[in-house]
């Protein structure tokens, strides 16, 4: 039975994608300080948490409560008033479908149609209004083929780890990190293995969950102690190579740095970063994969939010949907129904 199937309601959305039922609230996004019932915090990243939740319900899987104590932020995690569904992103990401009466609304979070080291991601149901993020929601943002991508990042790995050219790959410190790991540590067996105690630390509620990473010994920015003369490899968190710690890799054990983001597609991503290498590797769905959550979700309406929420939204419109741009709403909320 839908949540509301017996209540009497109204629903609208404002620019934060912030949903209000029944004059109280289920934020599905950070940006509004407005007291709610209830608070959807559909992963870990710190840009999907809302903080003030000391007299709000939170609706989250186990996995995000879990990880958002362990980054320090407390939750009051209730029963789910709602379906959840996985949406592929990181451990323990999730969307939201909020149903009322033959009426239905789905806000996917940070989603994934072909997600990293075996995270889940279930079919979403066809929906009247979608909320869909837009990280790349760019026509031109579309990522090359895994097993390509894959291969490349490994050939060029081994190359420089055989002329004992040590490799940092850099990536989120809770997701990407994670996922790499999986990708990387079976194709690269013989060859020892370090990693920031932030990536430890996530690492380990990964295993919680029966996901698999190579146990690594933990490497400290202020250590001197990596080897020299041989293979090594460090995951460590996206940062600069200019950065003080990355100048001191590459002086001290002519270190490559690599990174793993999807925004390297964008023009200029390497020399801004200051590193050798990057690969388009995301945990983020690209403009195809966009699509095809639209196709999926077969809805009537759609608003577009987080990145190229306002590329997509117009060439969703070229396409005959009714799309808007949440980012480009200021003061206004959208009577939903």
């Amino acid at each position: 039975m839908s949540y509301f199937s017996k209540k009497v309601f109204s629903i609208n959305l404002d620019r934060f994608a912030t949903i209000y039922v029944n004059e109280h609230e289920t934020l599905l996004k950070p940006g509004s300080d407005s007291s709610a019932d209830y608070v959807f915090i559909s992963h870990a990243h710190l840009d999907h948490i809302y903080k003030s939740t000391q007299d709000s319900g939170a609706i989250c899987s186990e996995e995000t409560f879990l990880l958002s104590t362990l980054r320090g932020i407390g939750l009051k995690r209730v029963e789910e008033p709602f379906p959840l569904f996985d949406s592929g992103h990181i451990l323990g990401s999730k969307a939201i479908l909020i149903e009322a009466g033959d009426e239905t609304i789905l806000y996917t979070g940070d989603i994934n149609t072909s997600p990293l080291g075996n995270i889940p991601r279930q079919r979403f149901p066809k929906v009247h209004t979608l909320i869909i993020e837009s990280n790349y929601g760019n026509p031109n943002l579309v990522f090359p083929p895994r097993s390509e991508l894959v291969k490349e990042a490994v050939d060029y790995l081994r190359e420089n780890l055989s002329k004992n050219r040590p490799v940092v790959l850099m990536g989120y410190p809770l997701g990407k990190s994670q996922h790499i790991q999986m990708i990387l540590d079976g194709l690269l067996p013989d060859v020892e293995k370090y990693a920031s105690p932030s990536i430890i630390r996530y690492n380990d509620v990964y295993r919680l969950f029966s996901l698999t990473i190579e146990n690594k010994s933990i490497m400290y920015s202020q250590s001197q102690a990596l080897p020299k003369g041989y293979n090594w490899i460090l995951y460590y968190p996206n940062i600069s190579g200019r950065n003080a710690f990355m100048q001191v890799l590459k002086k001290k054990y002519d270190a490559v740095l690599t990174v793993f983001s999807g925004r390297s597609l964008l023009e200029g991503y390497e020399e801004a970063l200051g590193i050798d290498k990057a690969f388009p590797l995301s945990d983020h769905a690209d403009f195809k994969g966009l699509l095809e959550i639209i196709e999926e979700t077969s809805p009537q309406r759609i608003f577009t939010t987080h990145g190229f929420s306002k590329e997509f939204s117009r060439e969703l419109r070229k396409l005959g949907y009714e799309a808007y741009d949440l980012n480009s709403m200021r003061g206004k909320c959208i009577r939903l129904f």
